[in-house]
């Protein structure tokens, strides 16, 4: 049924999304192509239809990689050589994730308004375009304007962090206040007291703290002797274990003891020397001075976790000794800005305790010069009171603008997002006249039209760490996406994109990119720093979305009180597909390539542009992917990937030991084999960041000054010039090569798959090679590259030293 069809919030599953999908497509594919149909197969999982392509259907798709603005500059080149190649004008799915959704917006926009004409091409025999010359100037998005660009950044930052403070403020003074009325005084913090009251004579045990706790353990201690018996009764024994209503009873139980050990720790700690809490105390010191470093930490979090990933995919003793040491950092940085709450508590409790056994103490210094200058306020002459009446109007404040503060609105979301909206979308002109700048183009996601090029699904992640039933594989997330016409994933259900726009307002395709590209966050997936978690939400670090529940938009109505304080849920990672709302964050945190999504739709062709960080060249994302696709769709991928990394390799060792390499003619990419559940099969052409040697001087040269190229850290998004250059060239040789026939390919061995031959056949009638210049190629066809022997240089052409 057609979306205008159906209720506001109504919820479909993916079927409906894929018929969708394909009446779209079908349509952009006019007479020009034979229309794709859909067919039931069988069921899923839960029993619902399973719908494919048909045969003749011959899905194509294009995924773009994360990786920032690296990504964003080499898929950049790869997307100007498959335009001159005629894949783009064939794709029928563009999925991107982070990076690759930055140009992947600025593509889909773009051709919407040019209406289908490449708005970044090469410009050979002529100046760049505009579009071209506007991303290019735009490498550096974050700060573009330079030293005001910080200002404005820094001052966004701090307005988030006032706002945290905010919402943080209610708790922390409640918890001080419930202290202050519990012990009065000093000598009160050595005496058991329950809610102000002294249990003194009521205690049996020979010591004076822990008594509530001890009493505690007695009684579950009986608990579990009861448990014990009555698991012992013959009849009992055959019951299950688990779950079961004992076994959550005693784990409450222990729960609410380790909660009464925290709470009586703290009588201890408030029983030091009162200067143990002053401003230039020693302890405080040491925390004040110690939290820059751990927010400075917090702040490379994911460029820490890629070094301790790193370091289990390499053997080298430096990378291992690094992620020891980054390992060390995060646990370092995770435990400092809790212990900074934890020292500020216990100061806002010293300061409403009186030193001494007289619990009517005067309020303490200056805090008595406002109590003294206070008409008809004597009663709050006693520090008890005074303090008390203080922290609760603050906590009653702060709570009353806590619930007029929205969740979204203090993150450093909408800062990212229009950084990402003036760089990548824009109005495109095929002429500008000097000075002038290209118009900001402002587009909702329902406006993508579909007709003038891909189907565009944008990825992102749906943070469930907390799920009951869909996390239990510890990955922490769901895979979750936007398109133009549905927004959801299969635990919330999918819903219109038009009835999210009317509950998110600022919701657009800015936002949509920039939530598929939000890298740093307290909670990120399957990439979760757990130590960091609760660090991570305090200090602001987050890029991520919350977003109404595609299951509960129904229900939506115009304000959610208690929306803004799902930060608490965020720090202690109790997200779930159950909430109001959802809390989404980068692609990349599930599956870094965007392949996810079209293997679901069954492509009959798949185009990868990999540009992640990937020093190894271990392929992680891809063999993460891998089991993915395995587990939940029963897709096998074989991909002969290793040949890309021993090439590469050896490029890299030959330019650390002489400053020079041979110069071959690829692998930059592999050809590779999906094999669907129900044996149909497809082609995935994977076309990695590497080198061969032969790539460009000024390529070369940067790679001479730059070793870690082409995996630079996805930390660097301040690109210079030369820097974006030398990885949008990058790009565009490597896929370019590989459409020209010029450059081998990484290739299955057709004496194990002796149908090979037939799915580059396919690959040679749907993208025949590109008109070349120069030298004339060798090659006209991806079958003229087969051969029984492992790729190698072609004979002949034995490979050159660089001069």
């Amino acid at each position: 049924m057609p979306s205008g069809d159906r209720a506001f919030g109504h919820v479909v599953g993916f079927n409906d999304v894929f018929k969708q999908e394909i009446s779209v497509i079908n349509a952009r594919r006019g007479e020009q192509r034979a229309p794709a149909g859909l067919q039931e197969n069988g069921t899923d999982s839960t029993g619902e239809p399973l719908l494919i392509p048909t045969a003749d259907s011959n899905l194509i798709g294009l995924a773009l990689s994360g990786g920032g603005v690296r990504s964003a500059a080499f898929c950049l080149g790869a997307l100007q050589a498959l335009d001159e190649a005629g894949v783009i004008a064939k794709a029928d799915y563009l999925s991107t994730v982070s990076g690759g959704g930055y140009i992947g917006c600025s593509l889909s926009a773009s051709l919407d308004a040019t209406e289908g004409d490449f708005p970044f091409k090469t410009g050979r025999f002529e100046d760049e375009t505009p579009a071209l010359q506007h991303i290019r100037d735009y490498s550096n998005y974050l700060f573009p304007d330079g030293a005001i660009d910080a200002i404005h950044n820094i001052a966004i930052y701090a307005r988030g962090l006032v706002a945290n403070c905010i919402l943080l403020a209610p708790f922390l003074l409640g918890f001080a206040v419930l202290t202050i009325f519990n012990y009065r005084t000093s000598d009160d913090l050595n005496k058991p007291k329950l809610f102000g009251y002294d249990i003194s004579p009521y205690n049996i045990f020979p010591f004076q703290h822990f008594v509530i706790t001890a009493y505690f353990a007695l009684i579950l201690l009986a608990i579990v002797i009861v448990w014990s018996l009555y698991r012992s009764i013959s009849s009992v024994q055959v019951e299950h274990e688990v779950p079961g209503k004992w076994s959550s009873f005693v784990g409450f139980s222990a729960f609410v003891v380790l909660f009464c050990a925290f709470c009586e720790l703290q009588p201890i700690l408030l029983s030091l020397q009162p200067e143990s809490f002053t401003a230039d105390s020693t302890i405080n010191k040491i925390v004040a001075a110690l939290s820059p470093v751990a927010a400075i930490i917090a702040m490379f979090a994911r460029q820490l976790a890629d070094l301790v990933k790193t370091a289990t995919e390499t053997s080298r003793t430096r990378v291992m000794v690094a992620g020891y040491v980054a390992k060390l950092a995060i646990y370092f940085a995770g435990a400092i800005i809790p212990l900074l709450i934890w020292v500020l508590y216990l100061n806002l409790s010293r300061a409403g305790i009186c030193p001494d056994g007289n619990p009517d103490c005067p309020a303490p210094d200056p805090w008595s010069y406002l109590v003294n200058n206070a008409r008809g306020m004597k009663w709050l002459d006693s520090r008890f009171a005074f303090v008390e009446t203080l922290y609760i109007c603050i906590a009653v404040l702060c709570l009353v603008l806590s619930l007029r503060l929205r969740p979204n609105a203090n993150s450093l979301h909408a800062l990212y997002r229009d950084r990402l909206a003036k760089a990548f979308l824009f109005v495109p002109q095929n002429k500008l006249r000097k000075e002038a700048q290209l118009d900001p183009l402002h587009k909702r996601l329902s406006e993508l039209s579909g007709q003038f090029g891909p189907y565009h699904l944008i990825n992102t992640s749906l943070n469930i760490q907390n799920s009951r039933t869909a996390n239990k594989r510890g990955r922490n997330a769901d895979f979750f996406s936007f398109s133009r016409d549905f927004i959801g994933s299969e635990v919330t259900g999918y819903v219109a994109t038009k009835d999210v726009e009317r509950t998110a307002r600022g919701l657009d395709l800015a936002s949509a990119m920039a939530i598929s590209g939000a890298a740093a966050s307290s909670n990120m997936g399957a990439e979760t720093i757990k130590p960091l978690t609760p660090t991570l939400a305090l200090l602001n670090i987050r890029l991520g979305y919350w977003l109404r529940n595609p299951m509960h938009l129904k229900y939506w109505k115009s304000w959610n009180w208690w929306a803004n304080f799902y930060i608490i849920a965020e720090m202690l990672g109790t997200l779930n597909e159950r909430r109001t709302s959802v809390y989404l964050t980068d692609g990349g945190h599930i599956e870094n390539l965007g392949l996810y999504e079209l293997l679901k739709r069954r492509c009959r062709i798949i185009i990868a542009v990999d540009a992640e960080a990937d020093s190894e060249l271990a392929f992680g994302s891809f063999n993460t992917l891998v089991r993915y696709a395995r587990i939940d769709l029963d897709i096998e991928i074989d991909l002969p990937w290793e040949q890309i990394r021993e090439v590469n390799r050896m490029i890299g060792e030959e330019m650390e030991e002489t400053g020079n390499s041979k110069m071959l003619e690829g692998p930059h990419c592999a050809i590779g084999r999906i094999t669907y559940a129900d044996g149909s099969k497809g082609i995935l052409v994977y076309i990695k960041s590497s080198l061969t040697g032969d790539e460009n001087d000024y390529v070369f040269h940067y790679k001479k000054r730059y070793s870690a190229f082409p995996h630079e850290t996805t930390l660097d998004q301040m690109f210079s010039e030369e820097q974006f250059e030398a990885y949008r060239a990058l790009g565009y040789h490597a896929a370019y090569g590989l459409f020209d026939r010029r450059d081998t390919f990484a290739q299955l061995d057709p004496r194990d798959y002796p149908d090979y031959a037939s799915d580059l056949a396919l690959l040679d009638r749907e993208f025949p090679r590109a008109p070349g210049w120069g030298p004339p190629t060798r090659r006209e066809r991806f079958v003229e590259w087969l051969r029984p022997k492992p790729c190698g240089t072609p004979e002949g052409n034995a490979p050159a030293a660089r001069t």
